[in-house]
C-alpha cells in the first residue's frame, strides 16, 4: 500500500495530509501528557507533605532552559515563513534544542549528587517523569529538524512548508509542556 504524499487539501477534511496528521499527533501527545499531569494533581492532593519545587529545585535553571526552549521554538516559526533560510532557522534552533539538553543534564547531576533521586519522594518521581519524558520530545524535534534539513532540495517547496508548519505545531506544544512543568515543578 503506498500513501501518497500530496500538498492539495483533501476533500473530505480540507486540510492537508501533513496538517491532519500533525494534529493527531499532537492529541496523542495532549492525552500522554494529560495522564501524566492528572497523575501529579492526584498525587499531590494526596500528599500528606508536598514540598515546594522553589525549595527543591533551580529555579535558575529552570528559567534558562525555559528561555532556549522559548528561541529555539522561535527559530522553527521562522522557518515556516522565511523559505530562503528554512536550514540556517532550523540550525539555530537544534542548537538552543542542544543547550536546553546541556543545561538539564547539567541540573540532573546537581540534583543527583545532593541525592535528590526518584526514589526520595514522590515529588522527586514525578518531576524526573515529567522532565526526562520533556526532554526526550527536545531530543524528537531536534531529529525531526536534522530530518527536514536533509530533505531540503530533495523535496518540492510544497511538502518543505508542510514539514516546517507541522515542526512549529511540534515545538508549539512542546513549550506548552515545559511552560505548565515550570509552574507545577518549580514555581509551585
Amino acid at each position: 500500500m503506498n500513501i501518497p504524499y500530496t500538498t492539495e487539501p483533501r476533500a473530505d477534511t480540507g486540510v492537508t495530509n501533513v496538517t491532519l496528521g500533525i494534529w493527531m499527533f499532537l492529541a496523542s501527545e495532549v492525552m500522554l501528557f494529560g495522564a501524566l499531569f492528572s497523575a501529579y494533581a492526584l498525587l499531590r492532593t494526596a500528599a500528606v507533605d508536598w514540598p515546594s519545587g522553589r525549595e527543591v529545585l533551580s529555579l535558575t535553571f529552570g528559567l534558562v532552559n525555559t528561555g532556549a526552549l522559548l528561541i529555539a521554538t522561535w527559530f522553527v516559526w521562522r522557518a515556516r515563513t522565511s523559505a530562503s533560510a528554512v536550514r540556517t532557522n532550523l540550525g539555530i534552533s537544534c542548537l538552543f534544542s542542544a543547550i536546553f539538553l546541556a543545561v538539564k543534564t547539567l541540573e540532573y547531576r546537581g540534583e543527583i549528587a545532593l541525592g535528590l533521586l526518584p526514589s526520595t519522594s514522590t515529588f522527586l518521581a514525578t518531576y524526573y517523569v515529567l522532565t526526562g519524558l520533556h526532554a526526550a520530545h527536545v531530543v524528537g524535534g531536534v531529529i525531526a529538524n536534522v530530518w527536514a534539513m536533509a530533505g531540503l532540495g530533495r523535496v518540492s517547496d510544497a511538502m518543505t512548508a508542510g514539514r516546517a508548519q507541522a515542526l512549529s505545531l511540534y515545538w508549539a506544544f512542546v513549550d506548552v509542556v515545559w511552560l505548565i512543568i515550570l509552574v507545577l515543578m518549580y514555581l509551585s
